[in-house]
């Protein structure tokens, strides 16, 4: 079973002198318990030796992304299962928070019975006490990089010209997001084997949940800004994805065989068809009539490349705005994209 933990802790420097220190990888030993040596092999590469509840392990990472002064996100691609992130906010003149995310795959009994006693969970707090320490009793920081890591640019991110199809706008990209999860839905009605019905659940939340997030950070803002009830329509738009959510996590782990399959299937049905009436009959015509289509093209592109680095399982406890979304959404997609592989989830 796969464990996240998340902490934080507040330091007394700015964001650049606790971001600057945190990209000096190799120094990692010097606050974190049971790391042994981090050897930086290139901007994206690491080479990891640490002690894991007692047990000696050794994998390769790579960055995934790295953005001065906001984060640094990562994932093993060898010798162990393990993603994270850490995010460093402004918290006031003079201080930051230093928010980590952590995301692992216990292996062996050894590291199962230390997960069960929140070992790691108490090693990330320590580690998070020991960085503050560290950074506030020098005052500044041993090193720097200032390079940029940007999510999926390794792989050659798509952009506005190789994601949309020509003559296609945000509506029309939204629109077929409808058509999709409503046409899986559709499936799993007419599908009596259960294994089969939960797969399809599975992708047809995966689409949701990335769907509803590329909404969230570019097209509301946008509807906000140019339509005439703007916030009024925003909101409730917001109020009926936060129902989804909530739907959709208790349908998670609910077998197709189980007889709340059904329930839950009709209830987030019944939800996404309003939801979807609403968008299609009011808010999305009135943007195409609000914004030039150049700008209806370009947020296009920008929903297409935000669905590639969205997460893939819903999150109702997370806030459903922009800013959150592009802050620490790329760390969370990329551990639910993690559970996903481990787990053999179907998400597409």
């Amino acid at each position: 079973m796969t464990t996240k933990v998340e902490k934080s802790v507040e330091v007394d420097v700015p964001v650049r002198t606790a971001y600057n220190q945190w990209t000096q990888f190799e120094e990692f030993p010097d606050f974190m318990g049971g790391v042994e040596s981090v050897t930086q092999r290139d901007d994206r590469t690491l080479h990891w030796v640490a002690a894991i509840a007692g047990v000696r392990r050794e994998w390769d990472a790579e960055i995934l992304e790295q953005v001065p002064d906001e984060k640094v996100a990562w994932a093993a691609t060898s010798g162990a299962t393990n993603a994270g992130a850490v995010h460093f906010i402004p918290n006031g003149p003079g201080q930051t928070l230093v928010t980590l995310h952590l995301e692992f795959e216990p292996e062996g009994l050894v590291e199962k019975a230390g997960d069960a006693l929140n070992v790691v969970e108490r090693q990330t707090e320590a580690d998070l006490a020991n960085f503050k320490s560290f950074i506030e009793s020098r005052g500044a920081e041993t090193g720097a990089w200032r390079g940029e890591v940007r999510a999926g640019s390794a792989l050659g991110t798509p952009g506005v010209a190789d994601t949309v199809p020509p003559g296609q706008d945000v509506v029309d990209v939204l629109t077929a997001d409808h058509r999709e999860v409503a046409g899986l839905i559709g499936e799993i009605w007419t599908t009596q084997d259960p294994g089969e019905r939960r797969d399809l659940a599975d992708t047809a939340i995966a689409e949701l949940v990335r769907h509803a997030v590329a909404e969230e950070m570019y097209v509301y803002p946008a509807m906000r800004k140019h339509l005439a009830d703007g916030d009024e329509a925003v909101e409730h738009d917001v109020e009926e994805h936060q129902q989804l959510e909530e739907l959709m996590k208790q349908f998670e782990g609910v077998e197709g065989s189980d007889p709340r399959f059904n329930e839950l299937l009709r209830k987030l049905d019944t939800v996404l068809a309003d939801h979807i009436s609403d968008e299609e009959t009011k808010h999305f015509p009135q943007l195409r009539a609000a914004l030039p289509e150049s700008e209806l093209v370009e947020l296009a592109g920008k929903v297409e490349s935000a669905k590639k680095l969205a997460p893939t399982r819903p999150h109702p406890a997370a806030p459903n705005h922009e800013l959150f979304h592009k802050l620490v959404g790329p760390g969370v997609g990329m551990v639910d994209r993690l559970r996903d592989k481990l787990t053999g989830r179907t998400t597409s």
